[in-house]
């Protein structure tokens, strides 16, 4: 726990001046103020993480696999195997993600955290294969969840030593929408119902019969430690693996993305361990999941994107990262007040209305 106590003491929230500054710098420009919306805050945030230097030329999208022992009480259409096919199609680059991050220029790295099969030349280095059916243990012991975190931030941090600067989360793993729901419920008091979707494809039986088991699966293991004890026992290696990519880009102060309800469950458990690492989260689109909607008002997050997208695996963050740079670039490129001829005291700032 001592690594993990002292790399949460370590991260510090963004710094207010530099944030106002970035914003000065958008209200300089020769437009009326704040017509670019969410480009000018996603620019201000992004000028404090990089203190006015913004670098997002390496761009990453990080895909945490693992199975889940829910899936044994039907709740999904998919079968189990249907992980580790996946998982193999995108080592191939052969999945909706990989091309669209090929199409945007980033890169997607999959990681075996909990895969029933080894598919990659480091799958030794995996929790466990495969987590316990929550409705009757533990997904995982407390250690194996610290591990997990541990994993996903070296994971990380091997990256940000080789030069990336912007990340996105993404996962696959059977049933994963089950324990993201569990722990949605559980974290925000809300009924399994108001956090619980159709995932990758349920008819309405078997939506029934998941929240059923959220529900039950909560019952069986509340009432809860505190945040580590709590996905410990209703998550999944892949949330887990998340919340130390999220820990670890905002020790490092950069940007890191989430997708889906599974990605938004990560930063969720991440933000509850250190409420910091928020300074840090982009969301990049609004899933169809019910939680995720829930998530986002609990956490006070915007999404760029209203896409009606469901696939999951970190699609969603290679269309972030485009808005992203398109953000900075228009931003860095325009003409100020003086430059084009303007003036200011012209303008009204309908921000303040």
């Amino acid at each position: 726990m001592n690594e993990l106590e002292n790399i949460l003491a370590n991260i510090k929230a963004l710094d207010l001046n530099l944030i106002h500054e970035g914003k000065a710098y958008c209200d300089n420009l020769a437009k009326p103020p704040g017509a670019l919306g969410k480009m000018e805050t996603i620019y201000a945030r992004l000028y404090a993480m990089f203190n006015g230097r913004i670098n997002l030329s390496k761009k990453v999208v990080m895909v945490y696999v693992a199975d889940n022992g829910v899936v044994a009480e039907g709740i999904s259409a998919n079968p189990q195997e249907t992980t580790a096919i996946v998982a193999r199609n995108m080592l191939q680059g052969k999945t909706g993600l990989c091309v669209i991050s090929k199409y945007k220029g980033s890169v997607v790295k999959v990681i075996d955290i909990g895969c029933l099969q080894d598919f990659s030349n480091r799958s030794f280095e995996k929790i466990r294969k495969g987590t316990g059916n929550i409705l009757v243990e533990p997904a995982v012991s407390r250690e194996e969840a610290i591990a997990a975190i541990l994993l996903g931030y070296r994971r990380t941090l091997e990256l940000i030593k080789e030069g990336y600067t912007l990340f996105g989360t993404g996962e696959m793993g059977i049933g994963n929408t089950t324990t993201s729901a569990a722990v949605i419920s559980a974290v925000l008091s809300i009924s399994p119902q108001e956090a619980t979707g159709y995932g990758a494809g349920l008819t309405d039986r078997m939506k029934a019969h998941k929240v059923s088991v959220v529900q039950r699966a909560i019952s069986y293991h509340a009432p809860f430690e505190d945040i580590l004890d709590l996905v410990a026992k209703l998550g999944g290696l892949d949330i887990l693996g998340m919340v130390g990519t999220h820990l670890a880009c905002a020790l490092h102060q950069l940007p890191c993305t989430v997708d889906g309800v599974i990605s938004i469950t990560g930063l969720l458990v991440a933000s509850q361990l250190c409420p910091n690492v928020l300074d840090y989260a982009f969301a990049s689109h609004m899933s169809m999941e019910p939680g995720y909607k829930k998530v986002c008002q609990f956490l006070n997050l915007s999404p760029m994107l209203l896409m009606d997208m469901r696939l999951g695996e970190g699609s969603g963050c290679p269309l972030a990262f485009s808005l992203m740079e398109t953000a900075v670039y228009t931003l860095e490129h325009m003409p100020t007040y003086s430059q084009g001829k303007l003036n200011r005291e012209d303008y009204v700032d309908i921000r303040k209305n």
